[in-house]
């Protein structure tokens, strides 16, 4: 696989000097980092977003609030790593942010050591789920080259079911399933029943 592009740190903070001083402090230390002062700014970018990213929101703005942003963030199916940095924060708000799957919260003034720490914690995690997620996307490319039928004969191969078992659920019989199950290999250019598991359920290192 091609190497990644470099992770984009999003900073979400409606006071531009907060905002100016951590983009300063990432870039610091040569990490790409840019900053909105609005939720709404980073959903509009990160519509069309096609990179490894990870975000540092505040909790409170005008408009869009940080938990507010990261619940949007989900359900518009976004999986970028999140942290919050907060002047306001208090032990409500931090329980609703890691439930949301916030990976850390941090109170202003902030140490400038700990923010970093926190930082490259979420930037590791946003290799691994942009690495993910080309994994996924080109596991789905290849499981368009399916036949409907194949996709019927690999549902029931994923559940280990044994070919004569699929035959008699699909009223077929099992050289025709082992035909299926042969082609279904090949086409996700797989050679073992576990590297098939794998590379389907989005498992593979």
């Amino acid at each position: 696989m091609n190497e990644q592009p470099p992770v984009t740190v999003f900073i979400i903070d409606d006071e531009p000097e907060v905002s100016a001083a951590l983009v300063w402090l990432l870039e610091s230390v040569k990490i790409n980092a840019r900053a909105f002062q609005a939720g709404e700014d980073l959903l509009r970018e990160l519509a069309s977003f096609k990179a490894p990213a990870c975000a540092v929101l505040d909790l409170r703005m005008p408009g869009i609030s940080g938990l507010e942003l990261l619940q949007r963030m989900i359900d518009m199916g976004c999986r970028i790593p999140v942290l919050f940095l907060s002047a306001h924060g208090d032990v409500p708000a931090a329980v609703n942010a890691m439930q949301l799957g916030a990976i850390d919260f941090l109170q202003k003034p902030f140490n400038s050591q700990e923010f970093l720490n926190s930082v490259n914690r979420a930037i590791t995690l946003a290799r691994e789920t942009y690495a993910q997620q080309l994994r996924e996307s080109a596991t789905q490319k290849l499981l368009t080259r399916l036949s409907e039928r194949e996709k019927d004969v690999l549902q029931h191969v994923l559940r280990g079911q044994t070919s004569k078992q699929i035959a008699k659920l699909l009223g077929i019989s099992p050289k025709t399933v082992d035909v299926h199950r042969a082609n279904i290999m090949r086409k996700l250019d797989v050679t073992t029943y576990p590297d098939l598991v794998n590379k389907v359920r989005g498992d593979t290192p």
